[in-house]
């Protein structure tokens, strides 16, 4: 699990890295993700190839489905229905240049944003880091111009996301920042972008986004109706 952790991390290069803390907190989640798999907790039910298309073809009034389907290579990401929610901590003080305390509460409420979609999965905020599935960081310098955030994920063998780590620039008005978690927090949830550009999912927009669109949501309950793995996109 060490060595699969630090590959995943080496592969990204310059573009992502976790304080050492927090490598710990990770690979703690794939070890109880591990240990999952052995008991056969999280085991998923495979549907045939033609079901899966089928199911899909279903889903994708109204969605992007089949665009964020092809950008991840048929791959679906996501997290296991759970009654208990998926904890999230945000970093509350930080020396990167930029920050202020007045982006903590904007950036909570992106997550709990996602709470009004009918999933089977909700957020919660912590205050204890070593408690949290997901954490949000700040960042002053971002790998890329001009970007706001970015997430780094990972699953269990069985598929499902075992934990979740975003980061957020500090260079930007609250506002910004606010729509940036939004974005964040989909990718949390799984979700990639969408290509529409009125969409929180964008990966670009021609201005600020304030709420979650139909679009938004309709895609979000639609993974939430997929097992994790690979979808046979064509025969």
């Amino acid at each position: 699990i060490v060595t699969q952790y630090r590959s995943q991390i080496a592969s990204r290069g310059d573009q992502y890295s976790a304080p050492g803390w927090l490598t710990h907190v990770h690979i703690a989640r794939l070890e109880a993700a591990a240990q999952r798999d052995v008991r056969g907790t999280d085991r998923v039910s495979r549907p045939s190839p033609d079901s899966l298309r089928a199911l899909v073809a279903s889903l994708e009034t109204g969605s992007y489905l089949s665009a964020m389907l092809a950008e991840d290579g048929g791959i679906v990401s996501r997290w296991h229905e759970r009654a208990e929610p998926i904890r999230v901590w945000v970093q509350p003080q930080s020396s990167e240049a930029g920050f202020s305390p007045d982006l903590i509460g904007p950036t909570r409420r992106a997550f709990t944003a996602w709470n009004d979609v009918d999933i089977g999965v909700a957020f919660e905020l912590v205050d204890d880091s070593t408690q949290a599935d997901v954490h949000v960081t700040w960042r002053a310098k971002m790998p890329k111009a001009r970007q706001l955030g970015t997430t780094f994920r990972m699953t269990g063998g069985a598929g499902w996301i075992a934990f979740a780590h975003v980061q957020l620039s500090t260079a930007y008005d609250i506002y910004t920042v606010q729509n940036a978690a939004r974005h964040e927090a989909g990718h949390v949830l799984g979700l990639d972008h969408s290509p529409v550009m009125q969409d929180i999912m964008a990966a670009e927009t021609e201005g600020r986004q304030y709420a979650l669109t139909d679009r938004d949501r309709a895609t979000a309950m639609a993974l939430y109706h997929l097992p994790p793995g690979r979808i046979p996109l064509q025969n």
